[in-house]
């Protein structure tokens, strides 16, 4: 409990250091998405919120998500087959996910298949890399029964 605490602590203070306020609703979006280890919507933050007694409207979390985001506390993630995104908590590094274009499941890729290649393209195109991304789409096991 003292270590769930300390952390959010320390979200309280990059908040404020960013100049923005501190609320209950910001709080718990990441109280919220410490909980999860996939990305989540913004629709499954805001039911979840109301389970929690912070009932707010999509809107406002899609404000609070954005101010989150900006700050570095938040990660949205944006698939480029559609508008749908997703949040995440930033706990550092990045990941890359394979995508169910049938029921939006996310299955998070253990490592980062382009690391070396991207080291190696810098390398002999003298750029300097300051970051990728890789998407990977097709039907999870339940969805292939139901096509």
């Amino acid at each position: 409990m003292v270590d769930i605490m300390n952390e959010i602590d320390e979200y309280k203070d990059i908040l404020r250091e960013h100049g923005l306020r501190v609320t209950s609703k910001r709080l718990g979006i990441v109280s919220l998405l410490k909980g999860f280890d996939y990305p989540v919507d913004a629709k499954l933050i805001c039911e979840g919120l109301c389970d929690a007694g912070i009932c707010i409207n999509l809107s406002t979390v899609y404000r609070a998500l954005e101010s989150l985001v900006e700050v570095g506390v938040v990660r949205r993630i944006n698939f480029s087959d559609d508008a749908k995104v997703f949040y995440e908590l930033n706990r550092g590094g990045h990941r890359h996910f394979l995508h169910c274009m049938g029921c939006d499941e996310l299955i998070s890729l253990d490592v980062c298949p382009l690391s070396d290649f991207q080291l190696a393209l810098a390398k002999e195109t003298k750029y300097r890399v300051v970051s990728h991304n890789l998407d990977i789409y097709g039907y999870c096991p339940k969805c292939q029964v139901r096509k």
